[in-house]
């Protein structure tokens, strides 16, 4: 659906952003930027309709680009309406625009077209940075029901949570390789996926450099997946099968104990699923005595459920930390958190903003990452 967007983007804002630069331009630079966005537009609107019938990594570059595009464009028609409404402003109030000698409005009208070419070219590179370059947030959490007051913990588990890889176009196998590499660098005793590995296509998934690349996590407690929305959207057998094929375990409302340790994990199907268990069903199948409790779930709909639950370490993904600014708001309004961590009590919830991104590697407001836990009792 992204890629429509960008489509249906280069459609209805680039005649109004050609109307404008057209403005400050000369003719020959003007018939040249018109030009360029009718090529872009064409390009793109050709790869919207035979793009899933070409796997290749030159598709893959072509939508990922027009997504990048989309995007920045977004960014650059606000601050040049913007612009334009302050004109509109200051033509009611100071006239300092309005006011001003031809020459000088001139000049201001190329500057503010040279900073739109920044702002459109800025998001760009920062974009891909926050997505190509996660960091790694490491957290430590004392389960202090299972450790007598005044002693110190005995026990000590490393997990690594990621979510939301999305591998397709846009997650290319070679960053799917940085991202294996960089888990293991955390030398896990416990590998944990919190949903939508997959973006939209189960192809993408089963290219033998992913399938590679997946196969070599390895953890002495296992890897264990849950399923998240997107999984629902293409080939949910297809996506089911891949997490065997590639060694881990899918939890569907389920519970596991990894290597047959006293740690009890819950995998909870996502929220798309509507025969899925109630929360409080599920939950309560654990058995808090036996030792710490930790449950996955992609969606962070029952966010708040933890209170009176014996789960003492939700981890959730799917928000992506809003990835496109100003998303942190509608995030926030929708779970009243974006990403990151929030104590009740002695439990803690986790919101990873994900080591991938959907759609494409862009980012802005937010940065990908890979969450380190390390639990004492």
């Amino acid at each position: 659906m992204v890629y429509l967007y960008s489509v249906l983007c280069c459609l209805f804002l680039f005649p109004y952003l050609g109307w404008r630069g057209g403005q400050v331009l000369l003719a020959n630079l003007r018939r040249f930027f018109w030009g360029l966005q009718l090529l872009i537009f064409v390009l793109f609107s050709i790869a919207l309709l035979v793009h899933r019938h070409i796997e290749a990594g030159w598709m893959s570059a072509l939508m990922n680009g027009s997504v990048y595009i989309f995007f920045s464009t977004m960014y650059v028609t606000a601050f040049v309406v913007g612009v334009n409404v302050l004109r509109h402003i200051d033509a009611r109030t100071l006239h300092l625009y309005a006011g001003a000698r031809p020459a000088v409005k001139q000049w201001i009208k190329v500057a503010t077209f040279i900073l739109a070419l920044a702002i459109f070219a800025g998001t760009m590179v920062i974009g891909h940075r926050n997505v190509r370059y996660p960091k790694v947030i490491y957290r430590s959490l004392v389960v202090h029901r299972l450790t007598p007051e005044g002693e110190k913990p005995k026990k000590r588990l490393r997990l690594v949570f990621f979510s939301d890889l999305h591998i397709g176009e846009a997650m290319t196998p070679d960053y799917i390789a940085r991202t294996v590499k960089l888990i293991q660098e955390q030398h896990p005793d416990l590998i944990l996926c919190g949903g939508d590995f997959i973006d939209h296509r189960a192809v993408y998934a089963y290219d033998p450099r992913v399938m590679a690349s997946l196969r070599s996590l390895r953890a002495p407690m296992g890897v264990y997946f849950v399923l998240g929305n997107h999984e629902y959207r293409d080939d949910l057998e297809a996506n089911v099968r891949w997490v065997s094929e590639v060694g881990a375990t899918l939890l569907r409302d389920s519970l596991a104990y990894p290597g047959d340790s006293l740690l009890t994990l819950i995998g909870r199907e996502d929220w798309v699923n509507g025969n899925r268990k109630p929360f409080e069903v599920i939950a309560n199948e654990a058995d808090p005595k036996r030792g710490p409790v930790v449950m996955m779930e992609h969606t962070p709909g029952s966010i708040d459920s933890i209170g009176d639950s014996p789960v003492d370490l939700m981890l959730f993904g799917h928000t992506h930390g809003g990835q496109i600014w100003p998303g942190q708001l509608m995030v926030w309004w929708r779970y009243g958190m974006v990403s990151g961590t929030r104590s009740i009590g002695d439990r803690e919830v986790c919101i990873s903003s994900g080591i991938g991104s959907a759609g494409a590697t862009y980012r802005i407001g937010t940065r990908s990452e890979l969450r380190v836990y390390d639990l004492y009792w």
